[in-house]
């Protein structure tokens, strides 16, 4: 299997965003858990984490980070019999 060359190792924006908004629940959940212990149930903030990452995710654009490059068909040209394969970046 051929590997695909990344320009950087930086994380995307949406990973980054959801990385951000699981550690914003846990400090509302920690807030909540010591100044309104009444409203701190575990069952929420176990379905509340992944529901804030899909819906970041959702929102959060990101730019491509990988270049695919693919063959280009044979054209003839007058001057010569064939032309090289040429590759274009979709």
């Amino acid at each position: 299997m051929a590997t695909i060359n990344q320009p950087s190792i930086n994380p995307t924006n949406k990973l980054t965003a959801s990385v951000v908004a699981v550690a914003v629940i846990e400090l509302a959940r920690v807030f909540t858990h010591n100044f309104w212990p009444g409203f701190d149930d575990a069952g929420l903030w176990t379905a509340l984490a992944p529901i804030a990452v899909f819906a970041v995710g959702y929102f959060i654009k990101d730019e491509a980070n990988i270049v695919l490059a693919v063959p280009v068909a044979q054209k003839e040209s007058p001057d010569s019999d064939t032309k090289p394969v040429s590759y274009q970046d979709i």
